[in-house]
């Protein structure tokens, strides 16, 4: 509510002195300046007036309008240029006692630039907002697009947080806070896909196939497209959406863009640091990797440094830099880019936490929720990313050009999470005592995507076109010895509150290797064939890709603890560790694991599309796509395990249709339908077992591939420039959805597993959009809004007390949002841009409303979180002619997250509410808050 209260009362004070600027006009000349062929605004047209000795400029604000006011009475000369534009005529213009105010609309003639018969696009036309209101209204089926100028400007930096702003789509944040998977219409990440430049990419993740969008620098994209209903020409396993990364293209002239910039989180202090650790000591290959796995690992295998080397650091510092060159050459036929971004920022998080009971019970009522621990976690996250982003384009002629791009990214990710859990709630401490569990757990992640895509575009005949792609790509994940040290710790006071000893037992300690990779071959081709038909053009098109998709993964851990209950004086290398797990009794590795696994994959795909005009203003494009999968696995198991290896086939038939009715020349309105899958990841078909924090995670080689069937209608206005008027409605009927269940490891009631499976009764979604941008003069307003309603049906366990068998258990069915789906999501940006005072500013405010944060297998226990709104404030200024200072400022309002039980807090034993903080709801229980803090970034920018 205070961030609302705030955004309200900027918004009075931004009307104000919109009313101020327009009101306060005396003598003046004004109007606005037009594309004669289009009627787009000309935004940063130049105008230029003239009386005698008397000269003034202005240029053409986001609507195209000019303003030059406050002038004596007389005859002016009014003359208009822009680039690319014939200059216009000179225009004559009197102000008198009779006529004080005159308006001049201009209309100017675009120059068509062609070098050697090859249409060179210009590169500013392509990063501005006016560029992506043209594709969004050319498209032929439902796209949202932020341009680079729009991702230049916002307050983000990567594109996981950038892509909060898009209509629709909410983030799943890290535990620092950092935007890591965009949820498109309530469908949590799976069941969306990733492209570059339009070419699917491999995964880095240890089990799913979506990609992590923080691991993308947003300045090295050219736009940023978010598809929501999928044509016969595009890949077909994306039901929420899908996410195009389209990145820098060479220019038609010489660009040299640069930046570097620095900063801070207000979540650091000196007393609250940042704790660090060195990665220079990691064993980057496990005592197994190294020996064999037959080898018995012994102590002195392993490396305490990323522990004994921990350091606390008062304020770190954030630093960012980027540069981009690029030109065209001989005679304009080759068009060369190169971008690159680096970052090291350091974020962070104080949390609490509740931890449950591996099951509830039944007292006071049925599935009432226990607490065994109470955490209290800092978390300090280093993450170092780099992006480079690579592309050459060479025109032969009008009728044949190939491109090469490459794309290299990759983070290093630096956690330490520094855990105080006070056991049992604090129900085995007294006044006198008190028994805390301190644990410290270093991770360090490296994750890394390389795509190379050869590209050819030919003209075969007059009416005939072809295109092809060949692609090589590969994206890794890499968690070399992440390690786990925890002790109890028991304090004793007296009864003057001095501590008058202190101990420590139960030492433990764990190494931890893991590593993934997932490669991709792929080859692309289209043909497209336009005859007249009936005096309409008709556009047929044909094609399909090949890919063969290679995977594998490797998961150790061995589990280390102490003899003797030695006291721990805070050197780890003294204390006697032994292994302590089953399998590792000698330090052996255990070959038979499911965990460590080689998988293939196979997709073949062809398709045939048809667009034409049934109408002068009614565009149909449709056709249907054929997609074969086939996939193998192999484990690390004994030939006698039971589903050791697999193979697992099946072919998709998915039509679609997109209608487009021109209502007139800035108007659509469109209707679309297309069926889509959604397959498992590969650590969900795999039979794998991982040990979990609160239940072990088993593999389902039974899993169904997930299907739907979409409709969408949408009606849009672009009334020129940036405007926009966006009205849309969806619904998904979707089949085979996958769920996390609680399935039972074994005979003992308490042993227990979280399992994917595919819900029988499938899933609904639908759901409204509504999306405004408009600008006036300087100022602008964009906003975006979006309802969800999902419901999907899965059986939960209920624990309740019977009066004559005492406690029982029985499974029932609960409907549900589908995971991550909020009902009301919303951005609201309040924007200024005067190109005479060079300065852009932006406030942008995001509200995503409650969600399934997790589903729990006991009924009426899912975690939810609650809604959550963040303003960010971002601004640019220019200094000289190519030299800007710009800053970004996150979470003004120090948003915190936070997750509950819809369970009465009131209803949980009296001496376990001591430890659950604040409950200011009656109805919930809180179980969990983040607090991330105000983040500050300032740095310059360099135009050429």
């Amino acid at each position: 509510m205070k961030s609302i209260l705030q955004l309200k009362r900027i918004s009075l004070l931004l009307f104000l002195l919109t009313g101020f600027y327009f009101n306060s006009v005396a003598q003046a000349i004004k109007g606005k300046v037009f594309d004669a062929k289009t009627g787009e605004p000309l935004t940063g047209a130049t105008i230029q007036i003239e009386r005698g000795s008397f000269k003034q400029s202005e240029s053409a604000r986001l609507d195209g309008s000019y303003l030059f006011n406050s002038l004596q009475y007389g005859t002016y000369k009014l003359k208009v240029n822009y680039i690319g534009y014939q200059v216009s005529q000179s225009y004559e213009l009197t102000l008198s006692n009779s006529n004080p105010i005159v308006t001049q609309n201009i209309t100017l003639q675009d120059l068509s630039t062609q070098l050697n018969e090859v249409a060179i696009m210009s590169d500013g036309s392509k990063a501005n907002d006016h560029s992506a209101r043209n594709l969004e209204k050319v498209a032929s089926s439902v796209v949202n697009i932020l341009s680079q100028n729009a991702i230049q400007l916002l307050p983000d930096v990567t594109v996981g947080n950038t892509m909060q702003r898009v209509s629709g789509v909410t983030i799943q944040r890290t535990s620092s806070g950092e935007g890591r998977y965009a949820i498109i219409r309530g469908m949590d990440q799976r069941y969306n896909n990733t492209l570059v430049n339009g070419i699917k990419i491999p995964s880095p993740d240890d089990k799913y196939r979506f990609v992590p969008l923080d691991i993308f620098p947003s300045e090295l994209l050219e736009r940023l497209e978010v598809i929501k209903a999928l044509t016969p020409s595009m890949e077909g396993d994306a039901i929420g959406g899908t996410m195009n990364l389209v990145m820098k293209s060479a220019p038609d002239r010489f660009v040299l863009y640069a930046n570097a910039s620095g900063g801070f989180s207000t979540l650091f202090s000196s007393s609250r640091p940042f704790t660090e650790f060195s990665s220079s000591g990691i064993n980057g290959r496990s005592p197994a990797q190294i020996n064999g796995n037959d080898y018995v690992a012994k102590y002195s295998d392993f490396n305490n440094s990323a522990i004994t080397s921990n350091k606390n650091h008062s304020s770190p510092f954030n630093t960012t830099a980027g540069l981009t060159i690029g030109n065209r050459f001989l005679d304009n036929k080759l068009g060369v880019i190169v971008s690159g971004s680096y970052q090291n920022i350091y974020r962070g998080a104080n949390s609490k936490e509740l931890t449950p009971n591996a099951q509830p019970t039944a007292i006071p009522a049925s599935n009432s929720p226990s607490f065994s621990d109470s955490y209290e976690r800092f978390y300090s996250t280093q993450t170092q990313r780099f992006g480079l982003n690579g592309k050459v384009d060479y025109v032969f002629n009008k009728k044949n050009k190939i491109s090469f791009y490459n794309l290299y990214v990759r983070s290093n990710e630096y956690i330490s999470r520094v855990t105080a859990d006070t056991l049992g709630l604090g129900l085995n401490s007294t006044a006198k005592s008190k028994q805390v569990t301190i644990s410290d757990r270093n991770t360090y992640t490296k994750q890394t995507i390389y795509n190379g895509t050869l590209q050819g575009d030919h003209q075969l005949a007059d009416k005939l076109k072809f295109n092809w792609s060949g692609v090589y790509s590969l994206a890794k994940r890499d968690q070399p010895d992440r390690t786990d040290f925890s002790f109890d710790q028991n304090t004793v006071v007296n009864t003057s509150g001095l501590i008058t000893s202190r101990d420590s037992n139960n030492v433990k300690l764990s190494h931890h290797w893991e590593s993934n990779s997932d490669k991709d071959l792929a080859g692309y081709g289209n043909f497209t064939y336009s005859p007249k038909i009936a005096n309409r053009v008709v556009e047929f098109s044909v094609g399909g890709l090949y890919r063969h998709k290679t995977r594998s993964a490797y998961y150790i851990d061995y589990s280390l603890g102490t003899t003797g209950n030695p006291f721990y004086h805070g050197d780890v290398n003294s204390l006697p560790f032994v292994f302590l797990s089953q399998n590792q009794a000698t330090g052996a590795y255990n070959t038979a694991s499911t965990n460590n696994y080689s998988a293939t994959e196979n997709i073949n795909s062809e398709y045939l599309q048809v667009k034409f005009n049934l109408l002068d203003r009614l565009q149909l494009l449709g056709g249907v796509r054929v997609e074969n999968t086939l996939q193998t696995y192999n484990t690390g198991e004994p030939i006698t395990f039971t589903q050791r290896n697999g193979t697992i086939s099946y072919t998709d038939v998915l039509p679609s249709v997109h209608l487009k009715y021109q209502l007139s020349d800035d108007q659509n309105l469109r209707a679309s339908y297309f069926a889509s899958i959604s397959r498992p990841g590969f650590g969900e078909i795999v039979p794998y077992k991982i040990d979990g924090e609160y239940y072990n995670e088993v593999g389902n080689p039974d899993l169904k591939h997930i299907t739907a069937n979409n409709y969408d209608v949408r009606y849009e206005w672009f009334p020129g420039g940036a405007d926009q008027v966006l009205l849309g409605a969806f619904y998904k009927d979707i089949s085979n959805p996958i769920e996390y269940f609680l399935v039972r490891d074994g005979a003992s009631p308490s042993s227990q597993d979280i399992k994917p499976e595919n819900a029988a009764s499938g899933a609904k979604n639908y759901g409204l959009e509504a999306q405004v941008t408009k600008y006036f003069g300087i100022f602008g307003v964009s906003g975006n809004y979006t309802f969800t309603h999902s419901r999907v049906t899965t059986n939960k366990l209920l624990y309740y007390n019977d009066p004559v068998n005492g406690l029982q258990q029985k499974l029932v069915d609960q409907t549900r949002p589908l995971q991550g789906q909020a009902n009301h999501v919303g951005n609201l940006s309040l924007l200024f841009k005067s190109l005479n005072l060079g300065l852009d500013m932006q406030l942008a405010f995001v509200y995503t409303g409650e969600r399934i944060a997790q589903v729990s297998p006991y009924y009426n226990l899912d975690y939810w979180q609650h809604a959550y709104s963040q303003l960010d404030f971002s601004f640019e200024k220019t200094i000289i002619k190519r030299l800007s200072f710009y800053g970004k400022v996150n979470n003004l309002t120090n948003a915190a997250s936070k997750i509950y039980l819809k369970y009465p807090h009131a209803n949980i034993d009296a001496k376990q509410q001591e430890f659950l903080g604040k409950q200011d709801i009656t109805n919930q229980t809180l179980v969990q808050s983040d607090i991330y803090k105000i983040s500050f970034l300032g740095g310059f920018r360099y135009k050429f």
